[in-house]
């Protein structure tokens, strides 16, 4: 008797999976900084709202809130002092609720005012800040995001342990924030907001939804956002496909688009959960949700952080592996090569590069005499290239250097990336060749370019 499901020539003898199980992250977005109670009449502005509205969808089963402060005018505020307010006034009510501050420039525009809030501590510190992750256009006005502010934002999160609330409005800033994790600048796992459906942004279509969940990690966690009347279609294709939900009025002030009934926050709230229900997906708790984010874990930081120290003997086999994979590995003298480019490294002059444990880069120097030095190889394993963990090596070499009263530095390189990268980088001068002694470095190339560095 053939006991294989009558399904089993498409799917292999088992169904495909269904709608994931897993508790759903309900991130609501209070205000903004651009709706008015003009437009949408329950829109929560002074701290007192604000405050009022937040425990209501935390109790309506929200787990994070994404606050922008108003002053007493109405007007977007970035001070410090009025986000204390608001956070205290939550926190003494829903102590596990994730708070996350706005760091936006729509208003805003100077690193100062958008940083602030940052600067807040005890009941008033927010666990996460957002980040937008490149500039574009809103139907009336651009937001400005230069990449030195974007990295100086993530630096001072990276500082006072608070976790990025990513926002991405096309697949370009999805793509730059895979270069930012590379460069250290985001923790290992990273929570995203994708926000669709606003002119000057990628369209709100699930077809778009979709083309930028399929890059993104399996251990970061992302919400379906969308602007306007793509809220409900973006949300819904979120709880389907088994990502988290942004909601609220900062984003969409109409309940239903074709009879153009207000929204309140709660009442958006309320109606996710209902439809995650049915779709057999759980309300994530607070505590589930910090633990879903790491956001009590100082080891998610500290998973992207490259740790530049002297070699010590256990790291010996690791870094020669990584030099004969670049063809740099000391080697013997034999009777065949009896001079060798390099038969030994100078451990007390070594450096490697420890990225989760593991070493990545190893770079090291030989003294000539007093004043003098030569770098020998430096070496980075391909899987992290463009992290610039070869910059950071070659930093540690040349300030160990100058502690030693080195003052002129000699290189040999033979790959033209790295020769631009020297005179570029770290003001090398060439000053001729030199022809290499047997096959070493790269393929093809039977001479090294002689470098030479003043250092100060």
């Amino acid at each position: 008797m053939n006991k294989t499901a009558s399904h089993g020539a498409l799917y292999g003898g088992a169904p495909p999976p269904g709608i994931t199980a897993e508790p759903v992250i309900i991130n609501c977005c209070l205000s903004g900084n651009v709706p008015t109670k003009a437009t949408s009449p329950y829109l929560p502005v002074s701290v007192e709202e604000i405050v009022a509205d937040a425990l209501a969808v935390l109790e309506s089963g929200a787990s994070m809130l994404h606050i922008h402060a108003r002053a007493t005018d109405g007007s977007p505020a970035w001070q410090p002092e009025i986000y204390g307010r608001i956070f205290e006034g939550i926190r003494r009510h829903q102590p596990e609720a994730i708070l996350v501050a706005t760091t936006s420039g729509r208003q805003h525009a100077s690193l100062e005012k958008r940083s602030a809030v940052l600067s807040l501590d005890g009941l008033a510190k927010p666990d996460m800040a957002s980040l937008t992750l490149g500039s574009l256009n809103f139907p009336d006005q651009p937001s400005v995001n230069s990449p030195e502010t974007i990295q100086a934002l993530c630096q001072l999160m990276r500082e006072r342990g608070i976790t990025p609330e990513l926002e991405v409005f096309d697949s370009g800033m999805l793509n730059y924030a895979f270069y930012l994790q590379r460069k250290g600048f985001l923790p290992q796992t990273c929570y995203v907001n994708l926000l669709l459906g606003s002119l000057g942004t990628g369209s709100g279509r699930v077809l778009d939804l979709a083309s930028l969940v399929r890059e993104i990690p399996g251990d970061w966690i992302w919400a379906g956002a969308g602007i306007g009347r793509y809220q409900l279609a973006m949300n819904s294709a979120a709880l389907l496909m088994g990502g988290q939900v942004r909601v609220g009025l900062e984003d969409n002030p109409c309940y239903d688009y074709v009879e153009c009934e207000a929204a309140t926050n709660q009442g958006l709230v309320e109606r996710i959960v209902r439809l995650a229900r049915l779709l057999g997906r759980p309300i994530a708790t607070c505590s589930e949700t910090r633990q879903q984010l790491r956001l009590n874990d100082p080891g998610n930081w500290a998973a992207t952080q490259v740790v530049i120290r002297k070699i010590r003997v256990d790291d010996l086999e690791s870094a020669l592996a990584i030099l004969a994979k670049w063809n740099m590995a000391p080697i013997q003298a034999s009777q065949a090569i009896p001079q060798p480019e390099r038969d030994h490294l100078e451990t007390e002059n070594t450096f490697v590069a420890i990225l989760r444990g593991r070493v990545v880069g190893v770079a090291s120097w030989l003294q000539i005499d007093t004043a003098r030095a030569e770098t020998a190889s430096l070496a980075v394993d391909r899987e992290v290239i463009g992290c610039g963990i070869g910059y950071k090596l070659q930093e540690a070499r040349l300030a160990d250097m100058r502690s030693q009263g080195i003052r002129q530095v000699r290189t040999e390189a033979d790959r033209p990336e790295v020769i631009r990268w020297y005179v570029a980088k770290f003001g090398y001068r060439i000053t001729g060749t030199n022809p290499k002694k047997h096959a070493f470095g790269l393929a093809g190339r039977d001479h090294w370019t002689v470098l030479e560095l003043e250092l100060p």
